[in-house]
């Protein structure tokens, strides 16, 4: 198609829109008790978010590195703020923590060494990767290649390739004969959290780790076709990142970081890694398998893309030759900032949408996070400038959030929500996140709880698709794209909506607070490639990602249309009959698996069955017999009414954590505990049933009585969200 073909389709497209608007609705409804309009402002979003304002924004937040606890970490969240405050909120703050952050030691690089029998570096790896695509003046603040938290110290030892250091790997080297302990593990970015590796490879017996992404994962279409030429990791492209597995600031568990709180000792706090890690560039990975003995050839599905051999080790090919790990990295207490604004309610002031992102990055940060930041500088800018211009505000009142210090475990809003969680858990009505607004092109992907799984469809259906071929295809919106590119295969038509997981801000507002979360952003069938590296920049945004950043201005209109949803409606936009069928359809995926061995067992699903269908008869009601049938014009009823539909998520939160994890506490969707970047259905009763396997009751007494314990756990809470909806105490 010619460029004034798509030129005069896309134009033809907006004017489609434009009428579309008009037709749904760009009037006045009502003028509420305060004086303010009342607006479908949907429409009017559309119109208003501007793709060249969000690349502006981006270009500012890319221009120099921006790590947590660093000069550049304040002045970022002061920038974010005065534009929060420009743009018409009512109030924006920077919240400062003092917590326990981790850097390379200055002056001092982090290396891996190959060292040869005269004890002399036959090779040692450069540590900094190379400027590669457009200068960047600001270079020399770009810290040297690290992992978060990493031990420190010197180690010596034989490499062991232990693919993507997870158990299974670290089983299938035992079958093979390789023992692990006393020698440092090669592993492969992927499939896991790195974090996770690390506990992996130390509880096998590993003295260090030395981390690298393949080319077979990263660089799929060769070596010669990188950044800058392509999206794909050049060969000394290193991915930093926090080792830390759990949430939050580590001296401060499971309470704020603020002046009066009670801190660990560093050496009190048992989930921070103590061997060295360091992580390198799949060129410097190729010579460190190349020096390694093919006695013990790895498996095919081991074997990468590299100009060498997969052995797994651990003999040398060079008799008493031995890899040297030379970590410095250091601990120390830094400050971070959160910048919270905020846009008051005119009819409800004191329940609150949220909108969140993370503001910090390892290096410049283009797509993670700041594709995400400055998407909702201009989320706040267009729905400042609809309040300004049509005395218009929100019925609820909106909080819009940039979170420091994500990228070393989730720390500021963790230590936010933990310092707000009594009035939070009262009074917030849903977090919307986008951590990458843009990590690929191809379609939208979302995650979400139950409850807010159609929100997020029936926005998507509001936003014109960003993709000019798309668009010639018949796909007219971001549903369009997203339906077909990622359907659900239990709902033909619709585009399947993930489970919450971890890894990112609404960790702590589903998992601390209990209020329904989402996470959403366009992507590409994997991860990008220069996820955490030098080369996430500028460049990549402008010119390979996102040309026109088009695809930013689709999520930053679907999440501005979402959050108006949430705090314009009248009644909340719950779906709680599908938390039920959700609900429903997990518990049958659990009895189809185990209900046999329960039984064999003494332990029984009886009463989890019971609290599910009771569950599912109690949403019916309540959309049948209240949803149906309310006064919206009755606003105590109103009030009562969306109060239990906010209630609803907390009623899944056990205070006393999962089985052996008091610091997980949802029962239906939690961290995985062998992943913090995944997550299980019923997390807590999977994690015992994955560890008592095969056992007998008489073989594992103990297992079986928490088995039985968080079975009973279970069917309690969910008859009590059930009853939540109820007007009867019993």
């Amino acid at each position: 198609m010619g460029n004034k073909s798509i030129a005069l389709l896309l134009a033809t497209t907006s004017a489609v829109f434009f009428v579309f608007g008009a037709l749904i609705g760009v009037y006045v409804i009502e003028e509420n008790k305060n004086g303010f309009v009342t607006l479908n402002i949907k429409p009017l979003l559309i119109d208003e978010i501007s793709a060249e304002k969000i690349s502006a924004n981006l270009k500012h937040l890319t221009s120099v590195p921006h790590v947590a606890g660093t000069e550049q970490d304040l002045l970022q969240a002061e920038w974010v703020r005065d534009r929060f405050l420009e743009s018409g909120l009512d109030e924006a703050h920077t919240v400062p923590y003092d917590v326990l952050l981790s850097y390379p030691r200055h002056g001092v690089v982090n290396t891996v060494q190959l060292i040869d029998e005269k004890n002399q570096a036959n090779f040692t790896t450069a540590g900094r990767q190379p400027p590669l695509g457009t200068p960047q003046d600001s270079y020399d603040k770009v810290l040297m290649n690290f992992n978060a938290y990493s031990g420190n110290g010197i180690v010596e030892g034989n490499i062991v390739y232990a693919y993507y250091g997870r158990d299974v790997d670290y089983e299938e080297l035992q079958k093979r004969g390789v023992n692990i302990t006393g020698h440092v593990v090669l592993v492969r970015y992927g499939a896991i959290f790195r974090g996770s590796k690390v506990v992996i490879a130390a509880k096998w017996g590993a003295i260090g780790v030395i981390l690298f992404t393949d080319p077979k994962d990263k660089a799929k279409e060769g070596r010669n076709f990188t950044f800058p030429d392509s999206w794909w990791l050049p060969g000394m492209g290193v991915e930093s990142g926090s080792l830390y597995v759990v949430d939050g600031d580590p001296l401060t568990p499971a309470y704020p970081a603020i002046e009066s709180a009670f801190r660990l000792k560093e050496e009190e706090q048992a989930n921070l890694p103590r061997i060295p890690v360091q992580p390198i560039g799949y060129d410097e990975a190729e010579i460190l398998l190349r020096s390694m003995s093919c006695e013990n050839p790895a498996p095919p599905e081991w074997v990468g893309i590299l100009d060498t051999n997969y052995c797994l080790g651990p003999k040398p090919l060079n008799p008493d030759w031995k890899v040297r790990i030379n970590v410095s990295t250091t601990n120390e207490m830094r400050r971070t900032y959160n910048t919270i604004g905020i846009l008051r309610g005119s009819v409800e002031e004191d329940r609150y949408v949220l909108l969140g992102n993370h503001r910090d990055a390892w290096t410049f940060g283009a797509l993670d996070p700041s594709s995400g930041t400055a998407s909702m500088i201009e989320v706040v800018r267009a729905l400042g400038h609809i309040k300004n211009n049509n005395n218009w505000r929100p019925r609820r009142t909106m909080v819009f959030c940039s979170w420091g210090a994500e990228e070393f475990g989730l720390i500021g809003s963790y230590e936010w929500t933990q310092q707000f969680a009594k009035v939070l858990s009262q009074r917030a009505v849903a977090y919307l996140n986008v951590d990458v607004a843009v990590g690929g092109n191809q379609t939208l992907r979302g995650s979400a709880y139950p409850m807010l799984k159609k929100l997020l469809i029936e926005s998507s259906k509001l936003v014109p698709n960003p993709n000019a071929a798309e668009i010639a295809a018949g796909r007219k919106t971001v549903f369009d794209t997203w339906a077909k590119n990622s359907p659900d295969a239990n709902n033909p038509g619709q585009p399947a909506v993930g489970n919450m997981g971890g890894g990112s801000d609404f960790a702590p507002f589903a998992y601390v607070v209990g209020a329904p979360t989402t996470d959403f952003g366009y992507t590409a069938p994997s991860s990008y490639p220069t996820y955490h590296t030098l080369y996430d920049n500028y460049q990549l945004a402008s010119e390979i990602v996102d040309r026109g950043f088009v695809h930013h201005q689709a999520v930053a209109r679907m999440w501005a249309i979402s959050a108006a949803d949430l705090a314009d409606a009248t009644i909340l936009p719950f779906d709680i009959k599908s938390y039920a069928a959700f609900l429903n359809d997990s518990l049958t995926a659990l009895e189809d698996k185990y209900d046999e061995q329960l039984q064999q067992n003494n332990a029984t699903f009886k009463y989890f069955r019971a609290s599910v269908d009771s569950f599912s008869k109690a949403t019916n009601d309540f959309s049948e017999k209240t949803l149906d049938t309310i006064n919206v014009e009755d606003l105590l009823e109103v009030r009562r009414v969306n109060d239990r539909l906010v209630q609803l998520e907390r009623f899944f939160i056990d205070p006393k954590g999962l089985p052996d994890r008091p610091e997980t506490n949802h029962i239906v969707f939690s961290v995985s505990a062998n992943n913090a970047y995944g997550s299980d259905t019923f997390a807590g009763l999977v994690d015992l049933l994955f560890e008592v396997g095969n056992k007998t009751e008489a073989q594992d007494s103990v297992t079986w009585n928490k088995i039985r314990q968080h079975l009973s756990v279970i069917a309690f809470l969910i008859g009590e969200a059930a009853r939540s909806l109820s007007d009867n105490l019993w």
